[in-house]
């Protein structure tokens, strides 16, 4: 069984990602251990409907969870910060598309996950 966090609690991770590993058919292979949402208000509900430990600080959940691997499903220009940040604390990162919005940002990834050995889906 796979562990994740997953970082962004609006539509596209809860219907994305939140409700295929917790009821639907990704259930025997991965679980969700610790969501954060920078709306600290939004994974409190999250939590609360899924019975999700929410966090209210992104290194420590990951760093608390030591999960898998990253779920990254927030507003799309912050991608590059969460993505880049679970690389350089040692963990796999799964992104929602766009992975990011700019070149500039794209190479920033790469270069993390160059430098940490991790990886980037």
């Amino acid at each position: 069984m796979k562990r994740c966090v997953v970082v962004g609690t609006g539509q596209r991770g809860i219907n994305s990602y939140i409700k295929p590993i917790v009821f639907g058919h990704l259930s025997d292979v991965a679980e969700v251990v610790g969501i954060y949402d920078s709306v600290f208000a939004r994974a409190k509900l999250c939590s609360e409907e899924f019975g999700i430990p929410f966090y209210t600080d992104f290194d420590e959940m990951v760093l608390a969870q030591k999960p898998d691997f990253v779920i990254v499903t927030t507003v799309d220009s912050t991608h590059e910060d969460y993505i880049i940040r679970a690389l350089r604390l040692g963990f796999d990162v799964i992104s929602e598309k766009p992975m990011t919005t700019s070149r500039k940002s794209a190479l920033e990834i790469m270069k993390a996950e160059k430098e940490s050995g991790h990886k980037v889906r």
